[in-house]
């Protein structure tokens, strides 16, 4: 609500002011009247009882009016800014979701390229993976297809079609015109008597040809399905493949479908405010998918361009689309056969390789329809209320304007900055109370905007603790990484200037503070800080950790901690040094014999008990791309949306997988990787990790 708080001010002062010129001038107008009113009776003898209201009711009057007109107007502002605010978060949650569904076939093909890689899905016997694609296709519903086809011609997939039913195809002699077909039951069995043949050549299906010529993984164009009829009409559908290759020499495509019909059947789930719509249009301005029913093939396997649509809603986009009038991520209002409609579009699938618009379709009436009534009804209230404070008015007027007067005055300089305003007020218990109240919320305003200044200064002075760039070794390739979940935190790594190591060798640490926040921050920085100036004297690791535990102690008295581990590599020495106070060792993994080094031992933490000794520990055996990975606990213990952690075993095999790159390379490797697996999830602790590679 913050957001809306300068706003509201603003609105109440102007309310305020209104309602002090009304009094002012309805004092003045008063005394003068009366002065008329009494000259008019001694003339006239008209009674003042009538004369009075004439006098002064009509001006009463049609200022309230005014002001019921103004306010009214205020109101429908910010109900539009609450409209606008409200379609955004509904396109994006959309966004999101979609996202998601898209990166499913990605993500199968790569797990069924190591399957094929490793032999536990043999190219050369197409019969056997069919337990592994059935068990795939009952874990990911939301394909349609996962397909192999060799380079050979040799095919087989299993599909999901439109009615639910799952069909085994295969075709092991590609000399053969033929592709046989079985239906399944729900065990992943043939179903008796359920073969069926059909004409089919591998060569000519998009989701083969397309990634055997690009020779890398990619997305199809949207092709028709063979066999994909249902009652709706054509299927249409889309596929991301990946080519294998012996050598040169393309083996086959592995390959994850999507039937677009289903992905406008998972939009048709979703709900975009009351009766909203959403719909999702290729680079070339025709529609993929759309939560209605509005088609997206036509009877001649045609695609839909979004402007040729019969739904007047879906044509109105395409033609918005084809001019160029849309600003992306923000709203855009079109009226469409006398209705006004909120139109918000993006990108969606950039980072899986695919440039879809979305567009979510909201009309006004369901964000606005039942305020609007609330304003017709308040309106009618309000003019009751306007004739009956006339009455009223007269008396209350001058007592009650002046301290409003005052208080919107302040009011209005606190908006324009100037918190140290501070209002004194001896009046009716109501106003001094209201006083007392902006008075605290001055102060309260001041304290917030000096906590944010503070915060702001302690991370940007925490971030230049942290190295600004990857330092520079002969023989050595090293790249450092850390993210925060709050503004400040308590990991922290660094690369050691000590006293006595020459340009082949690298002294790393890597530190993580109990707890987040300024505290950690405060801790963190100390620590730096004695570590640094014990770096003009030689020593070793172990007498490192020894002084800084010794001077944390005094300051913590034991009741924070830090764990830190202190690594020495050298490109010209076959054996890695390390120590650790209560830090876990570093992962060295050798690529040359695919083996990851037992490092275990190690001290208390840092900043516990004085006189605690640390002991250095030797790892021989260090070659020429040996990769060397330090980390705090933040990063194996990522949780998914499942409550699963990345663990070990899933950051080895990145090692694995990424030994060839650089450590800037795989330091990125193991930042995607790490958002992939989190999903939607928030970071709930601080990262940080460095990558060291022996070249």
């Amino acid at each position: 609500m913050k957001e809306f708080a300068w706003p509201i001010a603003l609105i109440a002062a102007k309310f305020a002011c209104f309602a002090a010129a009304f009094g002012l001038s309805s004092g003045c107008l008063f005394r003068h009247s009366f002065d008329s009113a009494r000259s008019v009776l001694m003339l006239t003898r008209i009674p003042i009882k009538v004369l009075a209201p004439l006098l002064f009711g009509v001006p009463v009057l049609a200022i309230g009016l005014w002001l019921s007109f103004a306010w009214n107007h205020q109101a429908q502002r910010a109900i539009t800014q609450l409209a606008d605010q409200d379609i955004e978060q509904i396109h994006q949650a959309t966004a999101t979701r979609i996202a998601d569904l898209l990166s499913v076939p990605v993500r199968v093909s790569r797990l069924n390229q190591y399957l094929i890689t490793s032999s536990k899905l043999p190219p050369d016997n197409l019969a056997a993976w069919r337990p592994t694609l059935v068990r795939e296709s009952q874990a990911f519903d939301v394909l349609s297809a996962i397909s192999w086809g060799s380079a050979d011609g040799r095919t087989a997939w299993i599909s999901r079609y439109a009615d639910g039913s799952i069909y085994w195809a295969l075709k092991e002699d590609p000399t053969q015109p033929l592709m046989n077909q079985w239906k399944l039951d729900l065990n992943g069995d043939v179903v008796a008597g359920s073969r069926s043949s059909f004409d089919f050549q591998l060569s000519s299906r998009p989701w083969f040809l397309v990634p055997s010529e690009a020779r890398q993984a990619t997305w199809s164009e949207p092709y028709l399905w063979v066999g994909g009829d249902d009652e709706k009409g054509k299927t249409l559908g889309i596929s991301y493949g990946i080519p294998l290759f012996d050598g040169k020499q393309l083996l086959g495509v592995i390959d994850a479908d999507f039937s677009l019909n289903d992905l406008s059947s998972y939009l048709s789930k979703l709900k975009f405010g009351k009766t909203g719509m959403a719909i999702l249009i290729s680079p070339d301005h025709k529609l993929l998918a759309a939560s209605n029913d509005t088609p997206i093939v036509q009877a001649d396997g045609q695609r839909v361009f979004a402007a040729d649509s019969t739904d007047p809603l879906v044509a109105t986009v395409g033609k918005y689309l084809q001019s160029n009038k849309f600003v992306n991520d923000a709203n855009t209002h079109a009226n469409v056969d006398g209705t006004n409609y909120y139109f918000h579009a993006s990108g969606v699938g950039e980072e899986l390789g695919l440039r879809w618009t979305l567009v979510t379709i909201v009309p006004e009436e369901d964000f606005i329809g039942d305020i609007q009534s609330e304003f017709a009804r308040s309106w009618s209230t309000s003019l009751v209320a306007v004739v009956l404070a006339i009455a009223l008015g007269f008396i209350a007027a001058s007592w009650l304007v002046e301290p409003l007067t005052r208080i919107v005055s302040s009011v209005r300089r606190i908006g324009q900055g100037d918190l140290d305003t501070r209002i004194e007020m001896q009046h009716a218990p109501e106003y001094t109370q209201l006083a007392t109240a902006i008075n605290a919320m001055a102060e309260g305003l001041q304290d917030r905007m000096r906590m944010q200044k503070s915060l702001s200064l302690a991370m940007e002075v925490q971030r230049n603790l942290l190295p600004a760039e990857s330092p520079s070794f002969n023989g050595l390739d090293i790249a450092g990484h850390s993210t925060y979940c709050d503004d400040t935190g308590g990991d922290y790594f660094d690369f050691l200037d000590v006293s006595g190591c020459d340009q082949d060798t690298a002294v790393i640490v890597i530190g993580d503070v109990m707890g987040h926040g300024v505290a950690a921050a405060l801790l963190m920085a100390t620590a730096r800080g004695i570590l640094r100036s014990r770096c003009a004297v030689p020593g070793s690791l172990a007498d490192f950790l020894q002084h800084l535990n010794d001077m944390l102690v005094v300051d913590t008295q034991g009741e924070r901690f830090m764990t830190m581990l202190l690594v020495n590599l050298s490109a010209k020495k076959d054996t890695l040094r390390w120590a650790s106070a209560g830090h876990g060792p570093p992962i060295i993994y050798t690529p040359e014999d695919d083996s990851f080094a037992e490092c275990d031992g190690g001290g208390l933490p840092l900043g516990l008990v004085a006189g605690e000794t640390y002991s250095e520990y030797w790892q021989p055996g260090i070659k020429a791309g040996t990769i060397l990975l330090a980390t705090t606990d933040g990063l194996e213990e990522t949780m998914n949306e499942q409550g699963h952690q990345y663990g070990k075993q899933r950051l080895q095999q990145l090692l694995r997988d990424h030994a060839s790159q650089s450590a800037e390379e795989i330091s990125q490797a193991i930042r995607q990787s790490l958002a992939s697996f989190r999903g939607a999830n928030s970071q709930d602790d601080d990262l940080t990790f460095v990558v060291a590679k022996v070249l």
